[in-house]
């Protein structure tokens, strides 16, 4: 049975950039790819990094039990399948998730022993300016971002450990994760 990390923080962080460099710099770990119902966008494909599906598939799933964990975020859905939950940690020593808050703070109730680490951002501008730019969303979303963001950085106390995204210092981010992951 392996150790399950789940990595999380406000949209902006970082998250999927501190996790791809740990990769990158020899993390080994197993990871279960998100269901959403969102729209893919541009340079994604079906299960990179999501499972794309209908409304109505997700809450099919939800009905008949198959979610272990799922959340409404800015209006999709989002959550990791049961089956894929289990199977992947299971047959790996280190797995490796990558959830919101909302789906963080399922897993550590339904399974005490998760590890969940925060990635917190610099500063709120710097998170500010990360959504802008990244110009995916409405401002309409990127202003509910932001004030989730605001409560998600006022609830530090929520998680296992918080590792600090600085701006330009990812290798430091990602070294600290490692570190997380082979002290557990």
């Amino acid at each position: 049975m392996g150790k399950l990390f789940v990595v999380t923080g406000p949209s902006g962080a970082g998250k999927d950039s501190v996790i791809a460099k740990a990769r990158e710099m020899g993390l080994s770990f197993a990871t279960v790819t998100t269901t959403s119902t969102r729209a893919m966008r541009p340079g994604e494909s079906e299960g990179n990094p999501y499972f794309f599906v209908t409304r109505e598939e997700f809450e099919n799933k939800i009905k008949n039990g198959e979610m272990i964990e799922w959340a409404e975020v800015y209006g999709y859905l989002y959550g990791s399948t049961r089956e894929d939950v289990e199977h992947t940690v299971k047959k790996n020593p280190v797995v490796v998730l990558k959830v919101d808050p909302q789906g963080a703070r399922t897993f550590k109730s339904l399974l005490p022993d998760v590890v969940t680490i925060f990635i917190q951002p610099p500063s709120f501008l710097f998170l500010e300016k990360r959504l802008v730019n990244r110009a995916s969303d409405s401002p309409e979303v990127i202003h509910k971002r932001l004030e989730t963001a605001k409560v998600e950085l006022q609830n530090l106390q929520d998680w296992d450990h918080i590792i600090l995204n600085e701006e330009g210092k990812i290798d430091e981010a990602a070294k600290q994760l490692m570190c997380l992951v082979s002290e557990s």
